[in-house]
């Protein structure tokens, strides 16, 4: 038994040491309750990146590639779908949470949240962008849609908008805006099978816009149908909506869906369509070239959500003891990665454009190989970029998550 004090109450434990404030230059992470997520984010991260050195290589600066590597590396698009994908579920979860613990959605606390965490850093280097580039007209006029996150309204092209990339960022802040709406509208339906009509509904409504805009357009060139397509809010929102599905099966049903999933053979029921989307997505000329366009219209956000659910299913229920995959992709690395992902997304295309883009013509001029110009292009852009990234996170991002502290908790 513990020693009474003279008062009879019990005395106290010795006091847990106070741990030190970490150093200015400590990274704040993320939340790491889904640790293997953060290696999924980063692998994300680098596809997207090796994909936009193939597209400016090739197709905007001139610079030759093997036709069949550059043609494979664009058919990996599909890491951007996996941070729609990622955002939904863990937007959702949050908002579940929220639901569950006080039957409400703090709206306040929930806007204020996304505003600290997305808009300084991004305002931040959309401004210097603006001041180091001599803007067109165009550029000057869309100015206003790039700082509102609506730049994926715009045409994407280097002479009408600052940050073309921006689009995404875009197209998620567009989701952050209405999602609560969403859920409020989820949370008065009666009944789970409602719930899930409604997902499934809006879901498949971007797949039906999709076919619509394809066929009242035809003839397509297969440029115009990306642009006409990949970019756009009312065509390009169904991987997030996928999330808000997996963050309702993981809150509701994720006990039964961790038991169910212990058995090998229905392991293998969701790996099957998981792979079977992947397979097609690699290979859009599978069913024929006359019908690539239309395996496009399907890949841009309806394979892909077929593809990643069930695929996160099974990394979010690992087979009983330690899972390799699952060690893997929860590595610190990849958490430390991860963190610093907003500004790498932010700033790898502007580190493209200035600093590989020159290195790599000069070594052409000496006569190195592409073989050789490709890969050290894309080490220099991860590199440089996790560099600016973690600048922007010690300068930008860890003061605005403090301040989004003290003003939303």
């Amino acid at each position: 038994a513990r020693p009474l004090n003279r008062v009879g109450s019990t005395v106290s434990a010795k006091p847990s040491p106070v741990s030190a404030p970490s150093p200015w230059y400590a990274l704040l992470p993320l939340d790491n309750r889904y640790p293997a997520l953060h290696g999924l984010r980063v692998l994300a991260i680098f596809s997207v990146i090796q994909f936009h050195v193939t597209w400016i290589f090739a197709l905007e600066e001139g610079i030759p590639l093997d036709l069949h590597f550059a043609i494979g590396s664009m058919t990996i698009f599909f890491g951007m779908d996996l941070f729609f994908l990622l955002s939904g579920f863990l937007i959702g979860s949050i908002l579940l949470h929220s639901l569950k613990t006080s039957g409400n959605l703090d709206l306040r606390r929930f806007y204020l949240r996304r505003i600290f965490r997305t808009f300084p850093a991004y305002w931040v280097v959309l401004a210097y962008l603006v001041l180091v580039t001599g803007m067109t007209v165009t550029q000057r006029e869309n100015l206003p849609y790039e700082i509102l996150y609506a730049t994926n309204f715009l045409p994407l092209d280097r002479g009408g908008v600052i940050m073309f990339w921006g689009w995404s960022l875009a197209l998620e802040e567009q989701f952050y805006l209405t999602v609560p709406a969403l859920f409020y509208l989820l949370q008065r339906m009666k009944s789970e099978r409602l719930r899930f009509l409604l997902l499934g509904l809006l879901w498949l409504a971007p797949l039906v816009t999709r076919i619509w805009k394809y066929t009242h357009g035809r003839p397509w060139t297969d440029i115009g149908l990306y642009a006409a397509l990949y970019f756009r809010t009312a065509t390009r929102f169904d991987a997030i909506v996928a999330g808000i599905v997996l963050a309702f099966l993981e809150q509701r049903y994720g006990k039964q869906i961790g038991q169910w999933l212990q058995i090998p053979r229905h392991r293998t029921m969701l790996a099957l369509p998981a792979a079977a989307c992947l397979w097609i997505l690699l290979q859009p000329d599978l069913f024929g070239a006359e019908y690539v366009q239309w395996v496009h219209v399907f890949a841009w956000g309806t394979l892909t959500s077929i593809m990643y659910v069930p695929a996160l299913l099974l990394l979010l229920h690992p087979k009983t003891g330690e899972d390799p995959i699952q060690r893997f992709l929860g590595a610190r690395g990849f958490h430390t990665i991860a963190t610093l992902g907003y500004g790498i997304y932010l700033v790898h295309i502007p580190l493209l454009y200035r600093v590989c883009v020159p290195l790599i013509k000069a070594l052409k001029a000496r006569g190195y190989s592409m073989w050789v110009g490709w890969p050290l292009a894309f080490v220099v852009d991860v590199a440089g970029s996790l560099a600016i990234g973690y600048v922007l996170h010690i300068l930008v991002e860890k003061p605005s998550l403090w301040l989004r502290q003290k003003v939303a908790g």
